[in-house]
């Protein structure tokens, strides 16, 4: 039997065009019979402004161990989480003059490079500073997935909540190469993402207008991969580099070009009343709709990497929701007891927001079983306490069954012996890249991957 494409889409009678997720009946009838395994994601999820170190365990034990207050929204899922406790990100091993203040370089954690010259204040001190001079693991990992899988149409997506503007304190993920500045803006409107990675207008006339276009912008893209190459031949090292990056970021273009024509003939599946994305008191609904438009991207195989951000680093969003009237940064700073009390609280929503990730990933087929199955998500933070912007104490939590490559259920403490890099050389092997020993400058690295499995 001729198996389904897998951007097989189901259409009703309102015109309204669904993705399937990756189903069995997509396998070639060899696949099937040699039960392929599911593709391996990754989904990194970054909240801000540390937390209270004492307060997210109330009794320790690899597997005896207790959740603390903020942490107990995760209790149920606790057989397939893992607790990295007290990870170092080792900044302070950096030159004093290419490193950022902790929250700055904290939020380009997963780009653990040296920070080059720019214009972005210091806290606390009267110098300024750049962007981090190396790509981020997102971005690293969504390429090799790439020499891999040429059929996956993005490298990587990248989602942030609330802000139009992109700056050092928001801005999580980093196209590199090493040794150069490249920032990534993150699509901050759910709508507008939905719309473009998975629709276009399924109306006749509106669906040739957006062919035609796309055939202009592709044979435009021709043109200058074309003449790039050419230029390639004049140039010295340093400009051969540029116009080399140029070119990547051209490819990513005509990669999402090419995906198969069915996905040209979609409009969006309604995701509800449009609600203002920059708004507060709308950032439950706008992480929901993130985390519908990463699982469905991860179904399709659109893509196998996806960076998600409750906001950015200092985020000072007030959470009225929960009776607050000070912004998180502000109430971060504080070191009294009324302050933690509010910490804890903010924290707690967004652990219990993650939840909401968990239960569609878990309601999501995929092969033989679910996207909870078949996906590793990395929970983040720049700091590890915010009062005292420490980074010696990070915490992140590996989420889902992830294949089984690690040992779940576990609370591992560090104790401030291993970096955040080597959990990030974690994820490329989960990702199947065990090549990758280290990633980042050398000083922020300790051993290689964390002794996980």
């Amino acid at each position: 039997m001729r198996p389904l494409s897998r951007r097989t889409f189901l259409r009703g009678a309102s015109g309204v065009a669904l993705a399937l997720p990756f189903l069995d009946a997509m396998r070639s009838s060899r696949a099937r019979a040699q039960t392929a395994p599911s593709p391996r994601r990754i989904m990194f999820v970054f909240q801000a402004n540390g937390d209270q170190t004492a307060k997210r365990f109330s009794a320790a034990g690899e597997t005896s161990f207790q959740l603390g207050e903020f942490l107990a929204p995760l209790e149920p899922y606790r057989e397939d989480l893992v607790f990295l406790n007290k990870l170092h990100k080792r900044f302070h091993n950096l030159p004093e003059d290419e490193r950022a203040d902790n929250h700055q370089q904290g939020g380009s954690s997963l780009a653990p490079w040296k920070s080059g010259t720019g214009s972005f204040p210091i806290g606390g001190a009267e110098t300024t500073i750049g962007y981090v001079e190396g790509p981020s693991a997102d971005y690293v990992i969504g390429g090799r997935v790439l020499e891999a899988e040429e059929g996956v149409a993005h490298r990587h997506l990248v989602f942030r909540i609330g802000q139009k503007y992109n700056n050092i304190w928001n801005t999580h993920a980093h196209a590199g190469p090493v040794g150069e500045q490249n920032p990534i803006p993150p699509e901050t409107d759910p709508y507008e993402a939905y719309a473009r990675i998975f629709s276009f207008a399924s109306d006749g006339a509106a669906q040739q207008e957006v062919l035609r276009r796309l055939a202009k912008r592709q044979s435009a893209i021709d043109l200058v991969r074309e003449e790039g190459n050419t230029l390639l031949t004049k140039l010295g090292a340093e400009d051969r580099a540029k116009v080399q990056q140029h070119l990547e970021a051209l490819r990513d273009v005509e990669r999402a070009l090419q995906a198969p024509s069915d996905a040209a003939a979609c409009v969006p599946t309604p995701l509800g009343e449009r609600l203002d994305p920059y708004k507060d008191e709308n950032h439950v609904i706008m992480g929901e709709l993130f985390f519908k438009i990463s699982a469905l991207a991860f179904a399709c195989d659109l893509t196998r990497v996806v960076n998600f951000n409750w906001s950015g680093n200092t985020s000072n969003r007030v959470y009225s929701n929960l009776g607050l009237s000070e912004g998180h940064h502000d109430i971060s700073h504080n070191s009294d007891d009324a302050a933690f009390a509010d910490i804890r609280k903010i924290h707690k929503h967004l652990w219990q927001q993650n939840t909401k990730l968990y239960e569609i990933l878990k309601s999501t087929s995929d092969g033989d079983g679910t996207l909870w199955d078949h996906t590793l998500v990395v929970h983040w933070n720049e700091l590890g306490q915010g009062d005292t912007h420490s980074i010696n104490d990070s915490l992140v939590v590996f989420a889902g069954k992830a294949h089984d490559h690690f040992r779940r259920g576990r609370l591992l403490d560090f104790d401030n012996k291993r970096s955040f890099a080597d959990m990030l050389v974690s994820c490329f092997h989960y990702m199947g890249f065990e090549d990758v020993t280290s990633f980042g400058e050398d000083v922020l690295n300790t051993g290689g991957a964390l002794p996980l499995t």
